[in-house]
């Protein structure tokens, strides 16, 4: 048995979000198989004060999970045979948060699995079956800060915390899908899939609704200079999903976005813009549409800067924000959504080894209603915590 290093980070998400593998435990057999398992365990302290609608406060206090949720990591890779190299990932993201007779939104007890797919990897590239993170927004959300903290919350309750999703990009989420990606071609990487459609619009668990395949596509480059590094990407999705009430809806979107690393810096930027996603980077399904089915417009975006010092210690600062349209045929004076929501994030991240990471994050939110009549609602969170992983 021995410890590698893999630096294999598996994502984040909202509700249900993602897992981080940075040290991985491989046993390795005589006929040329590896089995690993990897992980992380997190915990956060977080106290939300909130002034909403009307100027009434609600203070919550809670001892949680933050954006990413507990993650125990199962793989098993084969010998390369002919060329090809096959292995296979699952893995499962039990809760750490307590639950409530009252409240079975706080989810506790819960058992998530995010992942289970298999992987072929040849001079072609790779080919990847089952479930696993998608390709939209995915660069999004790994490079953002609140991955291994907290950031914007839903009334303190949910299995993790937002992060920043809805709050400057939309959701990857964790989808069932066929993938091809690319080998490295001087830096540059193309992936295309077909996945899984989302149920969007006010026809969301309709039996009539009908779903064509979804369809994921990301282009990156990637490079390293002395002292530092360079990445840039393109991601995309489309979809279409059918209903006897509101006929065809169409969701599109696209993503552009850049890292800088150097000299102890670290930048991101990133934007966004969507049709028919709706919502909280799309996992609000029913605000998707109107109700006759005419698909709302959104768009946002994220930067973030950050200074290492030490060798072991991130601080680091972002903004973002994302705003969600009426159509041509809603009042605002009747609506009760959402037209923007931003938010303010800073945090240090400490490493105290590789295995142990501390976090402090503070975040403020703010949330502007189409509805001149509803005030603006504002939310603090303060975060502190930290994760064992392995």
């Amino acid at each position: 048995m021995k410890k590698t290093t893999l630096a294999t980070l598996v994502g984040a998400a909202a509700f249900a979000a993602a897992g981080a593998a940075n040290a991985t435990i491989v046993v390795g057999g005589e006929n040329g198989y590896e089995f690993s398992v990897d992980g992380n365990i997190n915990q956060f302290f977080v106290q939300t004060d909130t002034e909403i609608q009307g100027g009434s406060g609600l203070d919550n206090s809670r001892v949680r999970n933050g954006l990413l949720p507990t993650f125990f990591g199962f793989n098993v890779k084969a010998p390369e045979i002919n060329g090809l190299t096959v292995a296979a990932r699952v893995s499962i993201s039990p809760s750490t948060n307590g639950g409530s007779y009252f409240d079975e939104s706080q989810n506790g007890n819960a058992m998530e699995q995010r992942e289970a797919f298999a992987t072929v990897d040849g001079g072609f590239g790779q080919i990847m079956l089952g479930k696993g993170l998608g390709l939209y927004s995915a660069n999004n959300i790994l490079l953002d800060q609140t991955l291994y903290g907290v950031g914007a919350t839903l009334g303190g309750n949910g299995q993790t915390t937002l992060g920043r999703i809805g709050y400057g990009y939309d959701y990857a989420d964790w989808r069932s899908q066929i993938r091809w990606t690319s080998v490295d071609m001087a830096g540059f990487k193309v992936a295309l899939a077909v996945m899984d459609a989302d149920e969007v619009g006010p026809a969301v668990g309709a039996a009539s609704l009908e779903k064509d395949p979804r369809f994921e596509a990301s282009v990156s480059y990637a490079t390293a200079f002395d002292g530092g590094n360079f990445k840039v990407w393109l991601d995309g999705m489309t979809q279409e999903v059918d209903s006897a009430a509101t006929g065809t809806i169409k969701s599109n979107a696209y993503t552009v976005g850049a890292n800088l690393g150097i000299a102890g810096f670290d930048f991101v930027a990133a934007y966004y813009d969507n049709k028919g996603v709706g919502e909280l980077g799309g996992l609000a399904f029913g605000t998707a549409t109107d109700a006759t089915g005419d698909e709302r417009d959104g768009d946002g975006y994220y930067v973030q800067a950050g200074y290492n010092f030490g060798g072991s210690t991130w601080v680091k600062t972002s903004y973002g924000e994302s705003e969600l349209d009426l159509t041509s045929a809603e009042n605002p004076g009747l609506s009760s959504l959402i037209e923007n929501r931003n938010m303010w994030t800073v945090g240090v991240y400490h490493d105290v080894t590789s295995n142990l990471k501390l976090v402090a994050e503070y975040s403020k939110m703010e949330h502007e209603y189409h509805n001149s009549a509803l005030s603006d609602d504002e939310v603090d969170v303060f975060a502190l915590g930290g994760f064992i992983s392995w």
